[in-house]
């Protein structure tokens, strides 16, 4: 009956220190769960911030452009689509660049 009672205690023992482990690894979660929502709101600040600079940035530029007078002169997306890279066209060019060897 002794024994009972010794492995009984040591149970208890044992169950009280895994609650308290777990009450410590849930204060540690909550408070890790709110240092993530706080850093996830200071990303999207930054990530807002730096979509108004770019903004700011490029009316800048255009700006300047326009009071240089090169603004008016710059090609439009449709000039540029036409000069765009096709690699279709590219192929044959290199194949005839290319030097014929035999083997044999």
């Amino acid at each position: 009956m002794f024994r009972r009672q010794k492995e009984s205690r040591k149970l208890k023992d044992e169950n009280e220190t895994l609650r308290r482990k777990n009450a410590e690894l849930r204060d540690s979660d909550s408070e890790l769960q709110r240092k993530l929502s706080e850093t996830r709101k200071q990303l999207l600040d930054v990530q807002s911030r730096l979509t108004v600079n770019e903004q700011v940035t490029a009316a800048t530029q255009r700006r300047e452009l326009i009071q240089e007078g090169v603004y008016q002169n710059l090609p439009t997306d449709s000039d540029y689509e036409e000069l765009r890279f096709d690699p279709s066209q590219e192929e044959h060019v290199y194949a005839e660049l290319q030097p014929i060897t035999h083997t044999g």
